[in-house]
């Protein structure tokens, strides 16, 4: 059928037998498959192939004296006494982005309207500028590698228009490519220094993955430090670093046991006897704790947001297709952005829906071939 614009027209969205038999060829990792399984909605299979373990011991700590309290108010108390925040993402688990989503929204009513974010294209290493120029002003990122990578899937979608309705001014601060002696971590740090100094009064949001959040002297190798430990010794700044990724579950590691007796329902932090966050270790200053995910209608609970998130059925029975779809949810108005959600649909009675905030959608299904449309509006 005719192709009104509103499809699967981004080379990196691929069907899980496409990304299984890469994986079987070797022509892909283990960490790329699940980037792609991650783009397609399937949190699952994504964690399957790639994680990390706890780190600096935090699972050996005692934590009986703690108590767990909701993260947010926390968080946003502490960051109101420092200039720069960097908030670590698992790149595999979106409901790190949701968090890192309701933080930025939260500090930008205490002066912070400035964020950097690893998974953005530069245009060199000497600078910070978007190589996608018109993110700012188109309100959303391209479902297309020209904006990044990871912010091809949904909710990092969704953290980047909610940072520039919100007036964030976003930069890019990733290595654009090797500088010899120089570490990506170094690079990194250098290109968000080169903006700080341009902006030198800016209260900076860092958006990063994983251990680039670390701020001890904890090498990344022998003569190389990460990210967050740069940025401190070179500006004379101690950044609020915030890890969610250790009491996070795990797949293919051993998650923290405590996170088998807590029965948290949002995203948590320890707290002392007098109310205060507590570090656990010198290397990052907060540990968010998130709890274990529970499946409804195949899709992970932390996607239902708020009571503005619905779960919406895909419409099959009207169009005569092959299995597997793909099947996806683009805001109306919006020319090739970044789908509300997208997952992948196996057979015909695959129960799996779409979880959607309230508004209009065009929902694009997909079966290698050909497309079928249709408007769906949820209210």
């Amino acid at each position: 059928m005719a192709y009104s614009g509103y499809g699967q027209n981004n080379p990196f969205i691929k069907f899980s037998h496409q990304i299984e038999s890469e994986i079987a060829n070797e022509t892909i990792r283990s960490s790329r498959a699940g980037t792609l399984y991650s783009l397609i909605g399937d949190y699952y299979q994504a964690n399957s192939y790639s994680d990390i373990s706890v780190s600096w011991g935090v699972n050996t700590i005692q934590l009986d004296a703690y108590q767990t309290e909701e993260a947010l108010t926390h968080i946003v108390n502490e960051a109101q006494k420092h200039q720069i925040i960097i908030i670590s993402e698992n790149h595999l688990k979106p409901q790190h982005r949701i968090f890192a989503n309701q933080i930025i929204t939260a500090l930008v009513k205490h002066g912070f309207q400035h964020l950097g974010l690893e998974t953005l294209n530069n245009t060199s290493n000497n600078g910070y500028a978007l190589l996608d120029s018109n993110l700012m002003d188109r309100g959303y990122p391209l479902d297309d590698p020209l904006t990044g990578t990871y912010t091809m899937e949904p909710k990092m979608g969704e953290l980047l228009r909610n940072a520039i309705s919100l007036e964030y001014k976003i930069f890019a601060y990733e290595r654009f490519e090797r500088i010899k002696g120089k570490d990506r971590d170094e690079i990194q740090a250098d290109n968000i220094i080169k903006y700080l100094n341009v902006h030198p009064e800016a209260k900076l949001i860092i958006f990063c993955g994983f251990h680039h959040a670390i701020e001890s002297d904890q090498p990344k190798r022998v003569k190389h430090q990460w990210m967050a430990r740069y940025v401190k010794d070179k500006t004379g700044i101690d950044p609020l670093t915030i890890y969610q990724d250790n009491f996070t579950e795990k797949f293919i590691q051993n998650e923290h046991p405590y996170l088998k007796q807590t029965r948290i329902t949002e995203p948590s932090v320890f707290i002392d006897n007098d109310g205060h966050l507590v570090k656990l270790s010198k290397h990052v200053d907060v540990e968010v704790l998130h709890p274990m995910t529970r499946f409804r209608n195949g899709r992970p609970d932390w996607l239902y947001e708020n009571s503005e998130y619905i779960a919406v059925e895909v419409l099959l029975e009207k169009q005569e297709m092959d299995f597997p779809v793909i099947v996806s949810a683009f805001r109306k108005g919006e020319v090739n952005g970044v789908p509300a959600d997208r997952i992948e649909l196996k057979h015909k009675y695959d129960n799996k829906v779409l979880v959607l905030k309230k508004g209009e959608y065009n929902i694009s299904i997909f079966d290698g071939v050909n497309y079928y449309e249709y408007k769906e509006l949820v209210e």
